[in-house]
């Protein structure tokens, strides 16, 4: 189907499809790298890396942006990048983290996790909770305030930090006072009618999505359900949280879905169920509706952390 007559008018010349396997993967996260590398830091933001023990006790990196002269006790953010648990993150995704930290006004730290398939699950998983139990046991020396600790994260990073926020009294770790998780992946099982449907979608498609899975957890259907944020046990407690979806997508009715298990659990979700957009249409910054929510992410946020608009 031709997406493009479809979607968003200022969205049409970023709605491409490209291949996805192991060759495109490599060559991919080459550029990724690059690209990551020379998106400049705009002013307004400090940028710092660390480096904690994960994963099977195996280092991986954070990169931690900070807005300057904001003083003691910020908010954090701990915000999961997508790129279906196998890319390194997009340049695009730096740019958000920028716009997180300096309109909400937090830290936000952007770990660099572990991917498959070299890595399958839950190495990613057990890199973001290493991170999480961090940046709660060192809230003094990292300036953080201790009840102002979100999680988030788009695409497969958003499935990643929703299992943290399902499992984080399993985990010990305390409360998210917030998550939001942008066009999220919540279930292996893919059942959906979107699933069915969006076989040919730009960015991303159901095949793909099958290929992400495998890549992720092989073709074990046990392992692939403890993977998903959607067949996990809920907390006591559920965060406030915000879900965001795109129209042309086969992700998009189990997003849907999970916010429904959410709000059925007694949670308060905000759902932003965008229109004449597909995957990773927010890569095109200048598009307005792009900005239109964008702008509603960074409002959740502001008033997640207790902030004055």
């Amino acid at each position: 189907m031709n997406y493009k007559e479809l979607v968003d008018p200022e969205l049409r010349k970023s709605a491409k499809s490209y291949p996805f396997n192991k060759t495109v993967i490599a060559a991919g996260n080459v550029f990724q790298e690059k690209d990551w590398e020379k998106t400049t830091l705009p002013d307004g933001l400090l940028e710092e890396e660390i480096e904690i023990p994960g994963f099977q006790d195996l280092l991986f990196k954070i990169t931690v942006f900070t807005p300057s002269g904001a003083g003691d006790k910020l908010p954090a953010l701990i915000y999961v990048h997508g790129g279906a648990f196998v890319y390194k993150a997009a340049a695009y995704q730096k740019k958000l983290a920028f716009i997180y930290a300096r309109k909400a006004g937090c830290k936000v730290f952007f770990p660099h996790y572990h991917l498959a398939p070299k890595y399958p699950y839950p190495a990613a998983y057990e890199d973001v909770v290493a991170l999480y139990r961090y940046v709660t046991e060192h809230t003094e020396e990292l300036g953080i305030d201790p009840g102002r600790i979100g999680i988030g994260g788009d695409s497969a990073g958003a499935s990643i930090a929703a299992l943290v926020g399902c499992r984080y009294e399993d985990e010990k770790i305390g409360m998210p006072c917030l998550q939001m998780y942008v066009y999220p992946v919540t279930d292996a099982d893919m059942n959906t009618d979107s699933m069915k449907q969006f076989t040919d979608t730009p960015k991303w498609n159901s095949r793909d999505n099958e290929r992400m899975w495998n890549y992720y957890c092989g073709d074990d259907k046990e392992l692939r359900r403890l993977a998903s944020p959607m067949h996990a046990a809920l907390p006591g407690t559920i965060p406030r949280t915000y879900i965001e979806t795109t129209q042309y997508d086969c992700l998009h009715d189990e997003g849907l879905l999970f916010a429904e298990k959410l709000k059925a659990a007694g949670a308060d979700v905000e759902i932003n169920d965008t229109k004449g957009t597909f995957h990773g249409y927010d890569d095109t910054f200048d598009a307005q509706i792009v900005k239109t929510n964008v702008k509603k992410r960074v409002l959740f946020l502001r008033e997640g952390f207790g902030g004055k608009l």
